[in-house]
């Protein structure tokens, strides 16, 4: 009987537990949800490097986006695609696949182009870690001493998701190690940006939350809702007489002045001219 008592006063425990613990992971969440959704844009931090310790810290970046997490990790697992949308990378390959890890060549450029760092490294399949879905890429090779890269994707819910990038990367070089963290944080900012970008403008319109631009500063240009003459009419009534002024403004401007006309024209004859004229047909 005590055991049985011993084993409810246990479950009972961690049913409290586990119902104290959601909430505050839930608004946690929520709460990074909704800064990213104010920023607009990509968000740098910087992690220290472990596993091994490095000088050189781990530049990141997490960005917001309003697309399904199966739609992104779509993106993000296209690593031979990288080339055509992150600005970071001028190539990327993939050299082979076996048990979902796939052997990737990734160049990168350094210096404006004057040299490029490569690196051929295994990225891993995407697994659990806690709420999020990780996908780590390895070092194998290359012309760099290490490279470590990590993926994170975490659902908000079913039309948003947050993609964070962590990179690392010693390059051989004597670069101050605070220089090359500043370019790895970076380099994670425009591979998050770009990955957004790509995965809002190939979302489905069905897909796509119901916002307006003002209510959501991290949707880009295009998103911005346009007004129509059906839908505002007092509006386009009041447009239309600035619009008309313009063109008339338009046209006025285009012609030439009155000096540029005559400038253009023969000089009048005066009366000497013309009683020449008359004497030499007479």
């Amino acid at each position: 009987m005590k055991k049985w008592w011993s084993l409810s006063l246990i479950a009972f425990s961690l049913a409290v537990l586990a119902l104290s613990l959601s909430p505050r992971a839930a608004r946690a969440a929520d709460a990074e949800s909704e800064k990213l959704a104010s920023l607009g844009k990509a968000l740098r931090y910087t992690l220290k490097t472990t596993g091994p310790a490095s000088t050189i810290d781990t530049g990141a970046a997490a960005i917001l986006i309003k697309a399904p997490l199966p739609a992104v990790r779509k993106i993000v697992t296209s690593y031979g695609s990288y080339k055509s949308f992150i600005t970071s990378f001028d190539q990327s390959r993939v050299l082979a696949k076996r048990k979902g890890t796939s052997e990737v060549y990734l160049q990168v450029p350094i210096l404006n182009g004057a040299a490029h760092i490569w690196t051929v490294a295994d990225m891993s399949p995407p697994t659990k870690d806690g709420a999020d879905e990780v996908i780590s890429g390895r070092h194998k090779r290359g012309n760099v001493a290490d490279f470590r890269a990590r993926w994170r994707l975490r659902a908000v819910d079913e039309h948003h998701t947050i993609l964070k990038l962590e990179l690392f990367v010693d390059p051989k070089l004597p670069f101050p190690p605070s220089a090359v963290t500043t370019q790895l944080a970076r380099a994670a900012d425009k591979a998050v940006t770009a990955v957004r970008n790509r995965a809002q403008a190939e979302a489905p319109a069905s897909a796509r939350p119901s916002t307006t631009a003002a209510a959501d500063p991290g949707a880009p240009p295009s998103a911005a809702p346009t007004a129509t003459a059906s839908s505002a009419p007092a509006t386009a009534s009041g447009s239309a007489a600035p619009a008309a002024q313009a063109s008339e403004q338009g046209r006025t401007n285009a012609a030439p002045a009155p000096s540029e006309v005559a400038s253009e024209m023969p000089p009048p004859e005066d009366d000497s001219v013309r009683r020449h004229k008359d004497m030499a047909r007479r």
